[in-house]
């Protein structure tokens, strides 16, 4: 459909993927290895032959530097010598040359939404930074334009969001684009909690249109200087000039201009009644979320919600349940565009079942988290009526492996990775380590190196600890969050002890902080080599999502399909 956008044949995709296979061969070592045992097996004595402050002068050098496509890449016999990590500055060029971006066979985000942007549909902005923080802000607004387009493509008006979490993707599709948005999650947590605001939301909406109506009236019968402005802040009123137009959530009004008869309002009056009348729009406890409507519609969010999970198949009886309940949602549904459903989603499900209007959609995920990612291309491809599919996976470490532990005995069939019969034909595997380093985002690893180093230097430390006076040598326990309950290091190697069931009363608060202080000075050790792991983390990922895009097109399959990095 998109011919520019698909020019990658299959051979391209398979010379790409054996080059990045050679370089994450060479440096999976480094990704690899586990922080925790950085100190009691000397990692960086063992895998890198330059100093940590050259590391972190290299890295300082490149962080925010453009890598040209088609560069040519430092030979691997250039960068690694006896195992050993030698030339940095070549493994930052190879580092950067295996990235997803850096590799010439996928489209950009900008350069796919500037295709699509003919598709794009006009209708107001909405001020989603009200009811989100910024980075989610800007994927949501990000996905949306692409969905949209994509579903305007196809022709389709439903979308299937799998992961929906809160449902601010769902809810955003929905108001923005009048899509009509099944919000799915396997969580009855994530979907009660979303119908709870739901039914605060309907509540403060019903009084927004109550006194929405009262002001109507007001102004029609030129009683202006009766009606309660909200949101309209003043200190003083000046007769003498314009009176500014009110910020509110009430269309009739803001298109209105304000009456002269404001001029006879008792400011000390008015402010008092302000007050009064904001009060009456809190809520009943402690959630507050009345800058989500601003935006909202009135019939924007479906009260209903499905409790049950939907495996493989439902029983006669539940399926004649989930009927009666799909018909009244539908004699309800009305404008209604938005349904949050709990249900676990496999390729074998029947999305009939759940779905009662199932129509031709396309599938959505934001933040489709380990396996669901990979579950949802597959339930793309086996699903004629999902015509399209627009995927961002997430939580690399949370992906099953299925040549990982070959000696186990696993009664799993469907694995997260690899997805491509090319790859399986490889039997290869990251291993949870490598997986943990494709988690790592740049951004946040540059603006809080310190405190993600200094936790993992706890742990490096305490693991130490650990093998020196307990004579523990296994690395796989976890200690969990207590970093960020520990005033300091003695506090967080005692509730760490504690939690892995040893008697922390054997070492005295002096004896704890030796170790502290021995490792102190090699603690840019760890941060160089973090910085390595960080480095790496775009390869790794790169070929996650290139398997993916492999199993696409060996599918062979007509539906659309459009990948982005």
């Amino acid at each position: 459909m998109f011919p520019s956008l698909c020019e990658v044949s299959t051979d391209q995709l398979k010379e790409a993927v054996k080059k990045l296979l050679q370089f994450l061969h060479e440096t999976l070592q480094i990704s690899g290895a586990h922080t925790v045992d950085f100190y009691t097996q000397d990692i960086w004595k063992k895998l890198v032959a330059v100093s940590p402050e050259t590391v972190l002068s290299a890295f300082s050098k490149h962080n925010g530097t453009s890598h040209h496509i088609g560069k040519e890449v430092p030979e691997l016999s250039s960068i690694f010598s006896n195992q050993q990590l030698v030339n940095i500055e070549a493994f930052v060029e190879a580092s950067h040359s295996h990235s997803l971006v850096n590799m010439g066979i996928c489209t950009s985000v900008d350069e796919l939404l500037e295709a699509l942007a003919v598709h794009k549909a006009g209708s107001p902005d909405l001020k989603t930074d009200q009811f989100m923080n910024d980075k989610k802000s800007h994927e949501v607004l990000i996905m949306s334009q692409l969905v949209q387009s994509i579903a305007n493509i196809c022709g389709v008006k439903q979308v299937i969001d799998l992961g929906a979490g809160k449902g601010y993707l769902s809810s955003y599709l929905s108001m923005k684009y009048n899509l009509k948005v099944y919000g799915i999650d396997s969580s009855d947590t994530n979907t009660d909690g979303a119908n709870r605001r739901n039914q605060k939301l309907k509540k403060y909406w019903k009084t927004y249109k109550t006194d929405a109506r009262e002001v109507s009236k007001a102004q029609e019968s030129d009683q202006n200087k009766d009606c309660l402005l909200p949101n309209y802040s003043c200190q003083e009123v000046n007769t003498d000039r314009e009176i500014p137009k009110p910020k509110s959530c009430f269309p009739k009004l803001e298109e209105s201009s304000i009456s002269n008869d404001l001029k006879s309002i008792n400011v000390s009056e008015w402010k008092r009644d302000q007050e009064n009348y904001q009060r009456t729009l809190q809520p009943a406890d402690s959630d507050r979320s009345s800058p989500f409507l601003d935006i909202l519609p009135a019939d924007a969010v479906e009260e209903q919600t499905f409790s049950k999970s939907v495996h493989k198949s439902l029983s006669e009886q539940e399926k004649e349940q989930r009927k009666m309940e799909n018909i009244s949602i539908k004699e309800q549904r009305g404008s209604r565009v938005y349904l949050p459903l709990t249900c676990k989603i496999t390729v074998e499900t029947e999305l009939s079942e759940i779905i009662e209007d199932l129509e031709e959609s396309i599938m959505v995920g934001l933040h489709t988290c380990g396996d669901l990612a990979p579950n949802t291309l597959r339930i793309f491809t086996a699903k004629p009526e999902i015509k399209a599919v627009c995927s961002v996976g997430c939580c690399y470490h949370l992906l099953s492996e299925e040549f990982e532990s070959p000696e186990e005995e696993i009664t799993v069939t469907t694995w997260g990775f690899p997805m491509s019969i090319h790859l399986k034909e490889s039997s290869w595997f990251f291993g949870r380590n490598a997986r943990m380093s494709a988690c790592l985002a740049l951004e946040r690893v540059a603006v809080g190196q310190g405190l993600a180093t200094e936790s993992l230097f706890y742990r490096a430390v305490l693991q130490v600890i650990l093998k020196d006076c307990f004579s523990v040598t296994q690395s796989d326990k976890r200690v969990g969050k207590i970093f960020s309950k520990s005033g300091n290091f003695t506090e967080y190697v005692r509730k760490s002890l504690k939690k892995l069931g040893h008697d922390d009363s054997e070492l005295s608060d002096m004896e704890i902080m030796e170790y502290f202080e021995k490792y102190k000075p090699r603690k840019n050790e760890m941060e160089a080599f973090n910085m390595l792991k960080v480095l790496l983390a775009p390869c790794i990922e790169a070929l996650i999502l290139l398997d993916r895009l492999l199993y696409l097109k060996e599918q062979d399959e007509e539906n659309t399909v459009l990948w982005s990095d």
